[in-house]
């Protein structure tokens, strides 16, 4: 299992958490909840991490790798996942599990992208 932390963690648009924890085992989210001390073997990323199906995320990062999705604000990236045809379709949602997404380079007060994000499926580490 790994546990992460981050500024701020989206479950939809308008549900996000500050400071938050996530427990993710595999590549699925089994847990989460609100940083109130410092928990060992906690690690600290910073930056948002959003929560959404495993083929929203995929197609996100491929093609933010590609460049044909360039956003400029975090909102931008929250409209992008979440009303993906993956997210929202039947068909792409049978066997889509919760993936976490972290993305760093991101001004939180503003949600003003700093610079070119990398973004990085959540998963633990194969011990």
């Amino acid at each position: 299992m790994r546990r992460v932390a981050a500024n701020k963690v989206y479950f939809s648009p308008s549900n996000y958490y500050r400071n938050h924890i996530l427990e993710i085992y595999g590549k699925k989210v089994v847990n989460h909840y609100e940083l109130k001390d410092e928990l060992e073997l906690t690690e600290w990323l910073g930056g948002i991490i959003i929560i959404a199906g495993e083929k929203a995320i995929a197609q996100f990062v491929d093609d933010i790798k590609q460049a044909t999705f360039l956003p400029s604000h975090i909102d931008e990236i929250l409209h992008y996942i979440y009303t993906s045809p993956k997210t929202t379709s039947e068909e792409g949602y049978v066997g889509n599990q919760m993936m976490a997404l972290h993305i760093s380079g991101i001004d939180i007060s503003t949600g003003k992208i700093l610079d070119k994000t990398t973004p990085l499926p959540l998963v633990s580490p194969i011990l």
